[in-house]
């Protein structure tokens, strides 16, 4: 039996949905996680991708079942298996350059006082 990949997440809640889904429908698949990068294996921080795989001669039951119980982006391209859109946890805080201008003007501006301060003769 040849297995083919038809949805990648890293939500393990997507992921039991799913599995209960097709228990629940009789579909035969498998789950395999993927480590994202051997760093995180070594440091013990794990954000596995979980793939969900069925039976080349139940994926178009399973696509359809997907898309049924609202799994988005299912149904559009199944040549290419959906990703989750979950933000990363481990993603940068972005921050404007407005900030950064403004955190910078501060600073020199208490340089400024500070410098005038200790530098008037008495």
């Amino acid at each position: 039996m040849k297995y083919i990949t038809i949805y990648r997440t890293k939500d393990i809640t997507e992921v039991s949905g799913i599995k209960e889904i097709f228990v629940r429908e009789s579909i035969d698949f498998k789950i395999l996680d993927t480590e994202t990068s051997p760093e995180e294996a070594d440091t013990g921080l794990k954000a596995a991708e979980s793939q969900i795989q069925v039976e080349e001669k139940e994926k178009k039951r399973a696509e359809s079942i997907l898309t049924q119980h609202g799994y988005s982006g299912v149904d559009q391209h199944f040549e290419k298996p959906h990703v989750s859109r979950l933000p990363d946890s481990r993603a940068k805080p972005m921050i404007g350059k407005w900030t950064i201008f403004i955190l910078v003007a501060l600073v020199v501006l208490i340089a400024i006082i500070l410098f005038t301060w200790f530098m008037i003769p008495e």
